[in-house]
């Protein structure tokens, strides 16, 4: 077992042991948190009963012939786990909860260090840890169109027959909304850990099961019973009961019962019907009243058989899983979700509440449907009034902060809008005089909102106006803690820029108004919270669709009222629901096809300048119920029809890319159905192509047809830019993004069109690196330059190295599992700009690192790795780095917290003066607007701190430090942040190391300051090399550096060679040519060619390297000087030039040939070509 270490507030991660998944300290584990336990899934080898009848149905057995199968092998099952239950023992385990249909596998609570014991005992074939999921928190019915769904007579569907289990708090079955009394007494009086007589099961909740008792909040060993009620102060699973299929609540707070086969007067609803009102609900309790729950798994074995006798045939319909967590990717659970989707059962899931950030969603199987956060058409918020000028009169939505002085209290506010200096407020303000009696305007970001409004606040502001700096509605302004005695309202980013152009014309506004304004022009949009794929670890696409989950009213638990709820979890019922109505209409479709028809039907969404959403964020668009239902086709990828969408996942690419892929159509109607093809780019890309072999196609009736599409990526085109919905700033500050190309495949019929999405991440990369594993230094005092030959190509315009003081280098430990490869260092160095900035007082240092495999997002909860820095040389560390998001920083200095983590990556100061860790510079020095670095999906990364965050000043710039995770501490390395022994900064990229890797590159030795590095004997510093934008394997490169001979004479020639080749230094100088060629000696010298030979034919390095039909040759050559190449197939009478003007810019340099030879011997020379 491997422990986190570190000190301070940085909570390293610890790795378990278990099947290569890291989870941080700081995470809830569960109840082995305070116990010192961990709760494990141990699996046994063996198919569980779920495959048993998938395998014999799929061979055509009856279902009789397959139930007694199953209980057959439930029965093995239970004996093999007895016999491993007597070995639990061994290891001080206890057996928490058995699995044999979904999974053969018992759930452990050991103790911490057994972990790997238990790995080990006879009967274990793998041990996974259990992930931990917390809940994810009308108008919205009717505006997917489900209530004309439900009165179109023979067509209508309102889920009758079809079951839905809520995996989530538990179900307030008293409730009018599922044909409860509503009454508050009757939920008062009831047990919950019981169940009284004719109290559950009811009509419309017919069965569940309560697997955590009220009291566990996933830090507690669950204390199960029968009775599935809801908390009170919960309520979650109630508000998500009630969107997919509650019965609906009349104004006078009984239920509905009137039937939906005619057109609702939805004003007579005190809360309006769910998606399926006449489906029934299984309440599958798996949370208490708070915390978080690792019991997902568990209930989801009692969907699958649910009157436990052995027979899978019984799995409810459709289960609704409101729940999740971010970055990650939990093989245990998902692989339980495949098999009940495999039995029958449509399993629907939120994608997560992380917002707009690269691999935040809830990462879940293909075989899922992932349902990302929308709004509808009923959204209403408060408004400003802006009076003047007369062009911009008029309402403007906003929000008031849920910590300021409410207008209500305040009363009107008119006056003038100033926009603050600096614009987002997080410094001390420049404008106090303007702002004083007027009303702030204020940007979004980077700092508190406390913060923001308290530093008007202080300068005299009224009130304060906040422009959003992401895209969707205002949101209700929150603080960790503290209040500000004036009004502050929250404007969109569109309304807030369309205003800022106004403000020198004189803005004036009124606040406090009673006008409320929203509905249509938000519907169809994101809410903000909505998560983000592609899927952690497999890079493919989701979510699949979105569904209004944004101020959605339902149920709320021991009230008999409604509340308002937001987040993926309140989108999710709207899809369960919307299945079950397929399902009643279509009672044989698989899955697979319930899910098609969902995604090939949905509705395009759309930010509030119109832009398309990336399918990243919304799959295949809005849920379109009436749409689904009824259309005639369903199209599918044909290789993953049970993932629908065509997803190409990461595409790391260094040449021209070709690939097919084929869409499946299938045709229920009992006529043939044709359509034209068409492909829309979402995120267009001049680099990509998808097109169609055929401009048609023809579906037979009761049929399927096939259409082959080919994708063609030409990397040299390929353009890497934001989406027009993606702003270069997040929450807390710059992003940083991968770049994708995705849209959608249409086929268009006579009156019915269906949709299929596609996507993929693109990453062009090369093969750039040193050629010369030493490179001469030929000056050998003061400071002496030194072009490294760098040689190699990137189809990508701007390919980026970064140049490093080496520090410490560490083998490979051979990891095959990339999450483990990726805590594997191989290498860190270290450089400082503070000689071009002429001190230390405004210099920065950089730490480059570099690892043995890729991240993914480099998380601190996810990549764990850390730099510590000793600047009083005592072998104690004063400041540890890592690196994180600002989200974290920001909000609650908690680098662990995953729910506040985003796309804007830091390095993090910590030390035990700091209050609470502070942000130092961008990670990789630069945005991804301002420079592309590659950050993501990389195995390089560069730290970036301010000399002086590190109290470093002049006199006092000799620092150590060294790096550490849970696999590697290495010894400390000095360094002298003022005077580095190797000058790498590059003024024309900020004085970064970064250089361009396709042109010259020069950096400097500096001879006096050898000493003050730890270099003793004047032995000169090792130089590490990041390849940002090269290919996996090939990202970091360590180059020696060796001091030519003497040079005496000082002509460039070392005295050594020269008296070698001359008979005496004398002879030759820096402008001779001994063999008049035009070649002079000392170039002959760097050439390494014979200075006496007029020929000057020079030698290819060797061995000559031939790939892939071609050959590559590589020579030493001179900056500025031309070289052709010329072939022959032997006879020398006929060598022939197949390249002329090859220019050197380096010390080296390379061409490739095509190796057409037709079975003869080819043989290539060098010549160096006349100026």
């Amino acid at each position: 077992m491997m422990l986190g270490f570190g000190w301070g507030r940085f909570i390293l991660p610890i790795w378990l042991g278990l099947a290569g998944v890291w989870l941080p300290l700081g995470w809830p584990l569960g109840a082995e948190r305070a116990a010192e336990t961990r709760l494990v899934y141990a699996e046994l080898a063996g198919e569980p009963a779920a495959d048993v009848a998938v395998r014999l149905r799929n061979q055509g057995l009856d279902a009789g012939e397959i139930a007694k199968a199953t209980r057959v092998r439930i029965a093995e099952i239970v004996v093999q786990q007895d016999a491993l239950v007597v070995r639990l023992g061994q290891v001080g385990g206890a057996v928490e909860a058995r699995f044999s249909r979904l999974a053969n596998a018992l759930k452990v609570r050991l103790p911490l260090g057994q972990v790997e014991r238990l790995r080990r005992l006879d009967g274990v074939s793998d041990v996974q840890p259990v992930a931990q999921f917390r809940p994810l928190t009308s108008t919205s019915v009717p505006f997917i169109g489900t209530t004309n769904v439900w009165n179109r007579g023979k067509l209508s569907a309102t889920g009758k027959g079809v079951r839905i289990g809520i995996i989530d708090s538990g179900i307030d079955y008293h409730h009018a909304m599922f044909g409860g009394s509503g009454d508050v007494a009757d939920y008062t009086k009831n047990n919950p850990a019981r169940i009284e007589s004719g109290t559950f099961p009811t009509k419309k909740v017919v069965g569940g099961y309560d697997f955590a008792g009220d009291a566990y909040d996933g830090t507690q060993t669950p204390r199960p019973d029968r009775d599935p009620l809801d908390c009170a102060e919960n309520g979650h699973g109630s508000h998500v009961a009630g969107i997919a299929a509650g019965m609906g609540v009349l104004t006078n707070g009984v239920p509905y019962t009137d039937g939906y086969g005619k057109v609702l007067n939805m004003g007579k609803f005190l809360i309006g019907p769910g998606v399926a009102p006449e489906a029934k609900l299984y309440a599958l309790k798996v949370f208490g009243c708070k915390g978080t729950t690792g019991l997902s798994v568990d209930a989801m074995e009692w969907a699958a058989d649910p009157d436990a006798d052995g027979d899978l045939d019984d799995r409810l319909d459709v289960v609704n899983l409101s729940l999740g967590n971010s970055y990650a990717r939990p093989a245990f659970e998902n692989n339980a979700a495949a098999r009940l989707v495999k039995l029958g059962c449509v399993v629907v899931q939120a994608a997560g509440n992380n917002g707009n950030n690269f691999y935040a969603l809830w990462s879940v199987d293909d075989r899922e449907i992932s349902v990302a956060n929308s709004m509808d058409d009923g959204i209403e918020n408060n408004s400003i009034e802006i009076t003047d000028p007369p062009v911009v009169r008029g309402f403007y939505e906003a929000v008031e902060g849920a910590f300021t002085k409410q207008l209500e209290a305040a009363g009107e506010i008119t006056g003038r809008v100033v926009y603050a200096d600096p614009p987002q407020a997080c410094e001390a303000l420049k404008n106090t005089v303007a702002l004083e009696g007027n009303i702030a305007l204020i940007d979004r970001g980077v700092c508190f909102f406390l913060d923001k409004i308290q530093r008007a606040r202080d300068a005299g502001a009224r009130a304060v106006i906040v422009v959003n700096n992401e895209g969707g509605p205002p949101v209700a302004m929150g603080t960790p803690g503290g209040t500000v005695d004036i009004p502050a309202m929250m404007i969109t980013r569109r309304d807030g820029n369309n205003l800022k152009a106004y403000l020198d014309a004189g803005l004036f506004v009124k606040l406090g108004g009673d006008v409320m304004i929203g509905g249509p022009e938000l519907a169809d949009q994101l809410a903000p919270s909505s998560s983000r794929g592609p899927v952690y670890e497999t890079h493919l696409l989701k979510p699949d669709l979105a569904a209004p989950g944004f101020n959605i009213h339902s149920a709320k638990a021991g009230s008999g009222g409604d509340q308002q709820m937001s987040g993926t979890s309140m989108a999710v019922p709207h899809v369960a629901g919307t299945a079950a109505l397929l399902l009643e209409r279509h009672p044989d479709w698989p899955p697979s096809s319930i899910k098609a028809a969902l995604m090939n039907t949905a509705a395009q969404t759309r930010d509030e300048n119109g832009a398309p959403y990336p399918e990243t964020r919304t799959g295949a668009g809005r849920v379109n119920p009436r749409l689904a239902i009824d259309t005639p086709v369903i199209a599918a990828d044909a290789a993953a029809p049970e993932r629908v969408s065509l997803s190409f996942g990461l595409l790391e690419i260094s040449g021209p890319h070709l690939a097919k892929r084929n869409i499946e159509l299938t045709n229920f109607e009992s006529q043939a159905w044709t359509s034209s093809i068409a492909v829309s780019n979402t995120l267009a890309n001049a680099g990509v192509t998808l097109t169609p072999a055929k401009p048609t196609v023809t579906v037979p009736a009761k049929g399927k047809a096939t259409v082959e599409l080919t994708l063609a990526i030409d990397p040299t085109k390929v353009e890497l830019a934001f989406d027009p919905t993606t702003t270069p700033e997040v929450k807390g500050g710059p992003r940083h993004i991968a770049h994708e190309a995705s849209g959608q495949v249409w086929f268009h019929g006579e009156s019915r069109s269906v949709h299929v999405p596609f996507h993929m991440l693109l990453r062009p990369v090369g093969d750039h690196r040193v050629e010369a594993g030493s490179v001469a230094v030929r000056q050998r005092e003061g400071v002496a330059p030194v072009a490294l030959p760098v040689v190699g190509a990137n189809p990508y315009s701007a390919p980026l190295v970064s140049v490093f003081q080496f520090g410490y280098q560490s083998p490979s430990r051979g990891y095959s599992d990339r999450e483990r490869a990726a805590r594997d260092l191989r290498a860190v160095g270290a450089a400082s700009n503070a000689p071009e900035l002429g001190g230390i007082d405004d210099a920065t240092l950089f730490f480059g690192i570099a690892m043995d495999g890729p991240w993914i997002v480099p998380q601190s909860f996810l990549t764990n790795i850390g730099i510590d820095v000793d600047t009083d040389l005592d072998g104690v560390t004063d400041y540890e780095l890592t690196h994180g998001s600002s989200g974290d920083v920001l909000v609650t200095g908690d680098i662990t917290e995953r729910e506040l983590a985003d796309d804007a990556y830091y390095t993090i100061i910590d030390s035990l003066d700091l209050e609470k860790p502070k942000l130092g510079g961008l990670l990789n020095v630069f945005p991804s607007a301002e420079q592309e670095t590659s950050l993501l999906n990389n195995s390089v990364m560069i730290y970036s701190v301010r000399a002086a965050d590190l109290g470093l000043a002049k006199g006092s710039t000799r620092i150590q430090y060294r790096f550490h995770n849970v696999l590697e501490n290495t010894r400390w390395i000095g360094f002298d942040a003022a005077r580095p022994a190797l000058r790498t900064a590059n003024p024309s990229l900020g004085h970064s190391p970064y250089h361009a890797a396709d042109s010259p590159l020069v950096v400097a030795v500096d001879h006096d300051a050898l000493s003050g590095n730890g270099y003793k004997n004047n032995t000169l510093p090792r130089l590490l090399l990041l390849f940002h934008h090269n290919e996996v394997g090939a990202r970091f490169d360590v180059v020696k550096l060796a001091q030519s001979g003497p040079d005496t004479d000082n002509d460039g020639m070392p005295d050594d060679w020269e008296a070698g080749q001359f008979s005496g230094i004398g002879i030759a100088d820096a402008a001779s040519d001994f063999d008049s060629d035009g070649f002079p000696d000392v170039s002959e010298y760097r050439a390494g060619t014979d200075p006496k030979d007029s020929n000057s034919y020079l030698h290819f390095k060797m061995p000559i390297e031939v790939k892939n039909e071609t050959v590559v040759l590589r020579w030493q050559s001179v900056p500025g000087r031309r070289y052709r190449i010329e072939k022959s197939n032997g006879d020398p009478s006929e060598w022939k030039p197949i390249a002329k003007g090859l220019t050197a810019r380096l010390d080296s340099l390379e061409h490739t040939d095509l190796r057409i030879d037709n079975g003869k011997p080819v043989f290539y020379r060098l010549v160096v070509e006349q100026d």
